[in-house]
């Protein structure tokens, strides 16, 4: 709740700074960029909806000359009176008189119907969508300042256009925003519009929200890593992880004596040859892994070393998609889990499973690109891992190793006998004092992990997942 108040009160200051921009005054003239004025119809939407929508006011606030000329009065009535002075006794007449028009008029109230439009229902992360958003003044009044800002939600980025705009908006007369943002995966909520409306002097200035609700989903489409970083365990069922038990598969094992009922196929004729002894080749086993997924997504792992990249939850969620997609198209059986909000998919594989995955990448409020819900005990949240695990299954945990408490997890399920693997996309930076000692905390960390013997996968800021994986040599 406090950060959307913050969210307000700054969206709020951003369409105070567009007071002095030139508006239009009448029906059919264009204001700021991104933004422009019509009797007609400007959207071409499927929702015409004619019901204004509800608002809210959200603050009230009156220009600070009212303040000076208030003071103005009182000090000219106190000088005149005292010196006689009779100029001095009219500029407080005057003074008086501009404070009871600041007092007897009011802002009028806007009755606005609101109707939001995407230029594609089904885009792909890095997609550039057209947004547009018309305001239709359905009141009986007009709206002589009024200035909108459009909602945009925090993880989408504007490459074009302006979603604000400052207008004057006659009775019937449509404003329509216009602007462009980058996608990126999970799902996006347009919580509405900001509106700040002015009487003709500007004596005062309402805020009000109207509430105009819209939901964009952006489903990925990971790419397969080139490796990913499997450790022992197995499951008992087939699949293609050369395991170092004797029997079927492709890789050569060892060879021992020959006994009855052994394949012809897999005696060593080479040395029968040599030696007319039997012998008998054995290979590696192949059989499937079962991984969860595990990505942090508590409110400490939405961080980033710059304004402009994205927080390392998001990375560790990117992690988990291209990894998700890389052991299912190896046959292993692959599940999601989460440190902080609740989300659990189990291990399971084939392409209805697929899907369900990169579905709930892409709605799931857990898995969402923006902070969700309230942290949760570690521990607690290991312990019904464990519970809800079978015992031959390995974890890799995304984490950005920002805090000490990310160990207990990591020493919990090791202990158990699940392998652990820490895939950890690093948030920090070395351009600030701050920043330095952020680092060597994190490598520490990553020193105790090591010691616990849970490998480490440290992703920098500058890299990418596949990238790493090369460099320190895993392969499938």
């Amino acid at each position: 709740m406090r950060s959307k108040q913050r969210d307000q009160r700054r969206l709020t200051k951003e369409v105070k700074m567009n007071a002095d921009s030139p508006a239009s005054t009448d029906n059919t003239s264009g204001t700021d960029s991104g933004g422009s004025s019509d009797d007609s119809n400007s959207v071409d939407s499927s929702d015409n909806s004619d019901e204004p929508v509800q608002r809210r006011v959200v603050e009230k606030h009156s220009p600070d000359r009212w303040r000076l000329a208030a003071g103005a009065a009182l000090i000219s009535a106190g000088v005149g009176t005292l010196f006689a002075q009779p100029a001095l006794l009219l500029v407080t007449v005057v003074c008086v008189g501009a404070l009871a028009l600041r007092w007897t008029t009011f802002p009028p109230e806007p009755v606005v119907a609101i109707e939001r439009s995407f230029s594609t229902d089904s885009p792909a992360p890095g997609d550039v969508v057209e947004v547009k958003t018309t305001l239709t003044n359905l009141g009986e009044s007009t709206l002589p300042d009024c200035r909108f800002v459009d909602l945009v939600p925090d993880e989408l980025s504007v490459v074009a256009g302006s979603p604000r705009a400052a207008t004057h908006l006659p009775p019937g007369a449509r404003c329509t925003l216009e602007y462009e943002v980058e996608l990126r995966r999970g799902s996006h909520r347009f919580e509405g519009v900001h509106a700040v409306v002015s009487d003709r002097a500007a004596t005062s200035e309402h805020v009000y929200l109207l509430a105009s609700e819209d939901e964009f989903r952006c489903r990925p489409d990971p790419e397969s890593l080139p490796a990913a970083p499997l450790r022992r365990l197995t499951t008992p069922y087939t699949g293609r992880m050369a395991t170092e038990k004797p029997g079927e598969g492709l890789e050569f094992h060892s060879v021992r004596e020959y006994r009855r009922g052994d394949a012809l196929r897999r005696i060593d004729w080479n040395q029968y040859a040599s030696t007319r002894e039997l012998s008998t080749l054995q290979f590696r086993t192949e059989q499937a892994a079962a991984v969860v997924l595990v990505a942090d997504v508590r409110p400490v792992a939405y961080v980033r070393s710059q304004p402009a990249e994205n927080h390392a939850a998001d990375r560790c969620l990117d992690a988990v998609s291209r990894l998700f997609v890389t052991l299912l198209d190896a046959d292993h059986r692959v599940g999601i889990a989460t440190l902080g909000p609740d989300f659990w998919l189990a291990p399971n594989d084939g392409s209805e499973h697929r899907n369900r995955a990169l579905d709930a990448l892409a709605s799931e409020p857990a898995l969402s690109p923006s902070r969700f819900g309230d942290d949760f005990p570690l521990r607690l949240r290991a312990h019904q891992l464990l519970q809800r695990m079978p015992a031959t299954t390995q974890v890799f945990l995304c984490t950005p190793l920002v805090d000490d408490a990310v160990e207990v997890p990591v020493q919990l399920l090791e202990s158990a006998g699940h392998e652990v693997v820490v895939v950890s996309p690093d948030p920090t930076s070395m351009e600030t004092a701050g920043g330095v000692v952020t680092a060597l905390e994190r490598r520490h960390r990553i020193s105790r992990i090591h010691g616990y013997g849970v490998p480490v996968v440290d992703v920098g800021p500058e890299e990418s997942l596949d990238v790493v994986l090369a460099r320190i040599g895993w392969s499938r």
